[in-house]
C-alpha cells in the first residue's frame, strides 16, 4: 500500500547571518585557497624590506636564519 502526504514537509535550516552550515562547508575549501594565496602574496611583496625581515621572517623556526644578515668580516667596509 502506498502512503500519500497530505501537504508539503517544511524543515527549517538553522542560520547566522544568512549562512548556514551547509553554505559554509561549501565555502571552506575556495577560502581556504584564496587566503593561502594572499598570504603568499604578500609574503613575496613585502620580503626585501627590514621591518618585515626583522618583525616576521626572522622569527620563524628553522627558516628565520635565511634572512639573518651576517657578513664576513673581510667583506665589510670599514
Amino acid at each position: 500500500m502506498v502512503s500519500y502526504i497530505r501537504g508539503p514537509a517544511y524543515k527549517s535550516v538553522k542560520t547566522i547571518a544568512g549562512l548556514n552550515l551547509p553554505l559554509i562547508r561549501k565555502y571552506v575549501p575556495n577560502l581556504v585557497i584564496w587566503g593561502g594565496a594572499g598570504i603568499a602574496g604578500v609574503a613575496t611583496f613585502t620580503e626585501g624590506i627590514p621591518l618585515f625581515k626583522d618583525t616576521f621572517y626572522t622569527k620563524i623556526p628553522y627558516f628565520g636564519q635565511h634572512w639573518v644578515y651576517n657578513p664576513d668580516p673581510e667583506e665589510v667596509p670599514v
